[in-house]
């Protein structure tokens, strides 16, 4: 027997917390090399929709997962009044290949996004930062403050974006999971605006130009930038990123596929791609990040599929101890 799990399902089976702890267990896996990460494939579809295929193998004393994402984006479906992109994730045994679950993806590519970040803030960020500027208001936004709030206790958050309708959904959706826990939030008219005293910086966007000046962010500011998935694409420029300190999820999968650190680089700016320290390393000890109060630190992450396996596998086997989802037969 298999579990459909729906959105709303995952939703039970996953709080930031576990979020985070999961990230940690994958990304110490990765450094580990207990993990097989083909990179993702990407098959064109129709209105320059693109379908991407990530799959992924965990093997650790604690975890086996074999799973699956399949993220389709169409630039379109906003005019069709759907979401541009749509996700679902096969969870399979790899030890005798059976169809444990399958899922909705969106959520919990948006929470172990999040989470990502929350885990890279936690081990580069001051202890004293406690206001963010929020780039970006769409799919990723929520989880990305509710993760950084999680390990650093925000008094503010300053959102600059361009929808109206989008930043007051973020508003609503952060202040529904947050209560009266929840920080103020305001919206920034401009990217300095929102940067004045801000230690914390996340960039969750689909720019193709960088989102701010290096002269307009604080000294010893951390950055999370998780938006830039192409070549083409890019948030933090090169100036800022020549300034920090940078740590990847992947160095492979960003050598590709970080628009951000590949133009930078081709600029002679960074150093070389394959010499930058993965989170998962500095987590194990092989790396480590010497960094003063004043110096800039910069988490890049394009996303890899041994997050979602990880965390599939966390949210499959909550929803088996609280029998919730649709059993069938595959």
């Amino acid at each position: 027997m298999a579990r459909i799990l729906s959105r709303a399902d995952v939703q039970r089976c996953l709080t930031m917390s576990e979020t985070l702890e999961i990230m940690r267990i994958a990304f110490t896996a990765l450094a580990n090399g207990q993990t097989l990460i083909p990179q993702r494939t990407a098959l064109a579809l129709p209105e320059q929709g693109v379908a991407l295929f990530m799959p992924s193998l965990l093997q650790t004393e604690q975890q086996h997962a074999l799973g699956l994402k399949i993220i389709t984006v169409i630039p379109q479906n906003p005019f069709r009044k759907l979401p541009r992109s749509y996700a679902s994730i096969l969870l399979l045994d790899p030890l005798t290949g059976r169809t444990l679950a399958v899922m909705e993806g969106s959520w919990l590519t948006a929470m172990r996004t999040g989470a990502a970040s929350g885990l890279a803030t936690a081990l580069l960020a001051r202890h004293d930062a406690d206001v963010l500027a929020l780039f970006g208001a769409g799919a990723q936004a929520v989880t990305q403050a509710l993760a950084v709030h999680t390990v650093r206790p925000l008094r503010e958050i300053r959102v600059v974006n361009r929808s109206d309708e989008h930043y007051q959904q973020f508003v609503t959706c952060l202040q529904a999971l947050l209560g009266t826990a929840c920080p103020p939030i305001v919206r920034a008219a401009t990217a300095r605006m929102a940067l004045t005293d801000a230690l914390l910086v996340v960039c969750a966007t689909a720019a193709t130009a960088p989102l701010f000046a290096y002269e307009d962010v604080m000294p010893g500011a951390h950055i999370n930038a998780i938006g830039a998935f192409t070549p083409q694409m890019c948030e933090v420029g090169p100036d800022t990123l020549a300034h920090a300190h940078i740590v990847v999820d992947q160095r492979e999968a960003t050598s590709i596929e970080a628009g951000d650190l590949l133009q930078a680089y081709e600029r002679g700016m960074i150093a070389p791609l394959a010499t930058l320290p993965e989170i998962g390393e500095l987590l194990t000890g092989k790396a480590t990040v010497a960094r003063q109060a004043a110096n800039l630190t910069c988490f890049k992450s394009v996303g890899i599929a041994a997050q979602d396996a990880a965390t599939a596998l966390h949210v499959y086997q909550r929803a088996c101890a609280m029998q919730i989802g649709v059993e069938v037969e595959v």
